[in-house]
């Protein structure tokens, strides 16, 4: 495993940006797949999530408002403008992107520049979505926010049925053909509209654990949690995929037909459709807990204490956009 460190760059003083390139694998001759994943060392940083709108356009959010944009070529520390942490960002278009976290925090990057949103909550909010001209945040006790016209504000959430989605906390949010999928504690799935003003909500049959992550899949959606929990979820139809650990799984990307799902303990998988789930070994057990799936050859994944890794091992490498 290659690493360089982040952390003497993030403290030259007066610096405009701090800015390092990942080492490529062209040289190196590992024994194992593990030692396969490129790594950039960046302290002790909780990373909380990532996301991208292509190979050349991914963004990693942490604590204390840590923000690190991929440009193709190096990870650059950009000015957030928070110390807040961060929980989840999303791009909206290559210009485009949110992020979102603890005590209501929404922040915007438009061409490179990251400004505050008028706060409309003090409620953490763990994920975002964002379109070309909109947006959706999620968060603690059912928080939804919807951004339409260029304003955030409160999208209701009432309890009226068993469930009772509008008292659990949403971690993480998807679209689909039918909306926005958002999924939380107690195998809570609601269903927000493409007009972003009601909210319905379901449940995964028999799984009263908590959902951690979400993506796009076809159609529909892909949901991963608690225990290994893996779910489709076609036209709010669940069904659970089998042969997982029983991990806490907390990201999912799907890139080439295969989603790729990471959780605790330095937990990676590929899950191919009809075929069991492949484990891909990583070099460490720290909580990894969000992946982006750039196309099937090249993945970010993000997680406590500094990690970052990009693969998959044995796929990446200098001639098919090894990193330079």
């Amino acid at each position: 495993m290659r690493t360089l460190s982040l952390l003497s760059l993030l403290l030259v003083a007066g610096a405009g940006c701090d800015q390092v390139t990942v080492p490529s694998r062209g040289d190196a001759s590992p024994d194992s797949l593990a030692t396969l994943w490129e790594a950039v060392d960046a302290g002790p940083t909780n990373f909380n999530a990532v996301a991208g709108s292509a190979p050349d356009n991914v963004f990693i959010v942490g604590d204390q408002g840590t923000v690190l944009h991929w440009d193709g070529t190096a990870l650059q520390r950009e000015e957030s403008g928070t110390t807040t942490n961060l929980r989840g960002v999303a791009v909206g278009s290559d210009t485009v992107v949110y992020a979102v976290g603890e005590q209501g925090t929404i922040i915007r990057r438009q061409d490179g520049l990251w400004t505050a949103e008028a706060p409309v909550t003090t409620a953490v909010l763990n994920g975002v979505w964002a379109g070309a001209a909109t947006a959706c945040a999620v968060g603690e006790q059912g928080v939804v926010l919807g951004l339409t016209g260029g304003v955030w504000s409160l999208v209701p959430n009432i309890c009226n049925d068993t469930n009772h989605a509008c008292k659990e906390n949403y971690y993480a949010i998807t679209d689909s053909t039918n909306g926005l999928y958002v999924v939380g504690t107690m195998g809570v799935v609601s269903q927000v509209n493409p007009a972003l003003t009601v909210i319905t909500s379901a449940q995964v049959p028999g799984y009263a654990k908590v959902l951690a992550g979400a993506t796009r899949s076809g159609a529909g959606a892909l949901f991963v949690g608690v225990d290994g929990g893996f779910f489709t979820w076609p036209a709010g139809n669940a069904a659970k995929t089998a042969g997982l650990p029983p991990v806490f799984l907390r990201g999912v990307a799907v890139a080439g037909g295969d989603a790729w799902v990471v959780g605790h303990e330095g937990f990676v998988a590929k899950v191919t459709a009809g075929q069991s789930p492949t484990t891909i070994p990583t070099p460490d057990q720290r909580w990894l807990v969000g992946v982006y799936a750039a196309s099937a050859s090249d993945l970010w994944v993000v997680g406590r204490s500094g990690a970052i890794l990009r693969g998959p091992p044995g796929v990446r490498g200098v001639a098919d956009g090894g990193v330079n």
